[in-house]
């Protein structure tokens, strides 16, 4: 039996909720995602890589915890650069700072926290015991194919103001996922677009933002003013394959 997620990232909320984010409203934007998943998707898990909250603001947790009451499946956090993992992990009851390993029937999920030695301009590493837990995970008598998530993109994005915010230790990272075969696909925020790319056996995605998209492959900070929110979807099959697609939504 496959299983199907869906991925929302980098909502931003403010502590108001009637504060904007660089010119959207950024509730109103991830209420239109919850919207369209309720509608139009039947989803086992819903991955939340991290940025939930702007500032990290214990207001905006509460207000996603409420958003999300209603849904039937699991959700699971993950802390971005912006968040506060503290108050995070106090209003979802989630260890968001530790290596977590979900075991389905056919995949095995690693999610990340990307949140260590933090620069204060964006970018942040996964913890040197936390790249360690997870070569021995990847290494254990499990032969279920893994799929990672966590917030920072360990691939650049070929844009010149983001690529030196991505993820601290990507070459550790990469080299060590690359020499294990069981990993099939590495899922982040962050860069607020779709990514797409494989390199070796590995697929590296990215996601667009619930809030608001950043023009690809720039010099400079840009808004993409014309995109509405995005989320994916990810159906994740038995034998080690995926499927998986954008789902754009209009700009409030």
């Amino acid at each position: 039996m496959s299983l199907r997620l869906a991925q929302i990232t980098d909502c931003h909320l403010q502590a108001d909720a009637l504060t904007f984010y660089k010119g959207v409203d950024a509730d109103a934007h991830l209420d239109q995602c919850l919207s369209w998943l309720h509608n139009n998707a039947k989803v086992d898990l819903l991955m939340l890589t991290g940025d939930l909250s702007h500032f990290g603001s214990e207001v905006a947790y509460q207000r996603l915890k409420q958003k999300l009451s209603s849904l039937t499946y699991p959700c699971i956090w993950l802390a971005g650069n912006h968040d506060n993992c503290g108050i995070m992990q106090g209003v979802s009851g989630q260890a968001v700072q530790q290596l977590r390993v979900l075991d389905y029937e056919h995949w095995r999920l690693v999610v990340l926290n990307t949140t260590a030695n933090a620069d204060g301009n964006g970018a942040g590493s996964i913890a040197s015991a936390q790249m360690e837990e997870l070569k021995q995970v990847l290494e254990d008598d499990s032969q279920l194919p893994v799929c990672v998530f966590m917030h920072h993109n360990s691939m650049p994005v070929d844009s010149m103001w983001q690529d030196p915010i991505m993820l601290g230790n990507a070459q550790q990272f990469n080299a060590l996922v690359a020499a294990k075969p069981r990993v099939k696909a590495v899922l982040c925020g962050h860069v607020h677009q779709n990514f797409d790319r494989v390199v070796g056996n590995i697929r590296f995605l990215a996601t667009p933002s619930s809030a608001v998209q950043f023009t690809c492959k720039q010099d400079k900070f840009k808004v993409e003013e014309d995109l509405g929110p995005g989320l994916r979807l990810l159906t994740l099959e038995q034998g080690g394959h995926l499927n998986t697609k954008i789902q754009r939504l209009p700009r409030i």
